[in-house]
């Protein structure tokens, strides 16, 4: 995703907690997390990241930089124009993204890709090993990491059987056990397959479709106004780097560097949170990096950010363009979502900054002559 999507786009960070500064009242922090779960030593360089990360409160700096800016109205851009959606294409999504999490029990014998759930003890000579027993173990067979036969062996069970299946170690597992010969006896829980979408599980998806076919015409139309919109946010990056190539002076401050640093750092540690559970301390702690130098690998593309904001303001001053209600409310609707969201996820400031920001873009792209081209053909100037 370019730069200039994430200024414009409130959808970049949906479902966050906090961000742009927002205090995360009643969270606990990672070093809190890990004394009340085991009264643990907490790493002194991690307490202090992760101190330092849940301290951000980032503002827009009064002076974002010094800018002489050219022509922005009238440019040439050009641009791709938005792919057209299929039903193939949105068959397709639905199989990758939608069905593998949809599973129903099935009394048919397992076969590779099906989830299954089962209890497991295994023995060498007689003998059960440590490690070697457990129950409502759930794994997707084919998927590996057991060893060789384990998951092969349980081919054609069906739920309730139990049978044993003979492996060997390899030989370069642990040294009591490598290259022994073992019997894991193995209980069949539950055997998962994947649903197809037929009618029953269309209306799941979506109440308002009936039928299979009303479900991917909804997910084909989904996919076509996410598609527009994409070529529409590739238009208005296109447009405002246009206008960027044309100023004569576009120099951030330093302040304001910093100020899209810290916001990037949050946003960082918000986007981990929501996906892994983790916070960007914990990845920076994992990865033997940092905070100080994880600031100086972000700093250039914050930089190139403060440029653009730096640019946008100065013609939301030109041209008398302010964040109301009503600009408000359109920037969060071109973006999918209500300003519910948009206050769960940005501060006053910083929603009303970048809603500014497409603001400008919106108008530099209204007024410039735009040029449809292949992908890989797209330029700007």
């Amino acid at each position: 995703m370019k730069v200039m999507l994430a200024i414009l786009s409130a959808a970049a960070v949906l479902g966050l907690s906090a961000c742009g500064g927002k205090d995360a009242e009643g969270q606990q922090t990672e070093t809190e997390a890990s004394q009340a779960a085991g009264g643990t030593t907490v790493d002194p360089a991690y307490a202090a990241m992760a101190g330092e990360i849940a301290a951000l409160d980032p503002e827009m700096p009064d002076s974002l930089g010094t800018a002489e800016i050219g022509e922005y109205r009238g440019l040439s851009v050009e641009t791709t124009a938005a792919d057209e959606v299929t039903e193939d294409d949105a068959l397709s999504f639905i199989e990758v993204n939608v069905l593998p999490y949809y599973l129903g029990e099935t009394d048919e014998p397992a076969d590779y890709g099906d989830t299954v759930n089962i209890d497991y003890s295994g023995s060498v000579d007689g003998e059960k090993f440590e490690g070697g027993t457990a129950e409502a173990q759930t794994l997707v067979l084919g998927n590996g990491g057991y060893i060789d036969g384990f998951e092969d062996g349980m081919i054609g069970m069906k739920a309730g059987e139990t049978k044993d299946i003979n492996v060997t170690f390899p030989e370069d597992y642990n040294e009591e056990l490598a290259g022994k010969d073992a019997v894991f006896t193995i209980t069949m829980n539950s055997v998962q397959r994947q649903r197809e979408l037929d009618d029953e599980l269309a209306s799941e998806l979506n109440a308002s479709c009936a039928t299979r076919e009303e479900y991917i015409a909804f997910v084909k139309d989904e996919l076509q106004k996410q598609a527009d919109s994409d070529a529409e946010f590739t238009l208005y990056d296109n447009a405002v780097r246009a206008a960027m190539d044309n100023c004569r002076v576009l120099e951030p401050s330093e302040e304001a560097v910093d100020w899209r640093v810290e916001e990037r750092l949050i946003y960082h540690d918000d986007m981990l949170r929501s996906a892994y559970g983790l916070g960007l301390a914990d990845y920076l702690s994992m990865s033997g990096v940092n905070l100080d130098d994880y600031r100086e690998s972000i700093r250039e593309s914050c930089a190139d950010e403060a440029r653009q904001y730096l640019l946008t303001e100065t013609i939301c001053e030109a041209e008398g363009l302010e964040a109301t209600e009503e600009n408000l409310a359109e920037w969060a609707e071109m973006n999918g979502v209500d300003m519910e969201t948009v206050n769960e996820t940005y501060d006053e400031d910083e929603a009303a900054v970048r809603c500014r920001a497409w603001l400008a873009a919106r108008l530099i792209a209204e007024d410039a002559i735009v040029s449809y081209v292949e992908a890989d053909e797209a330029s700007v100037g």
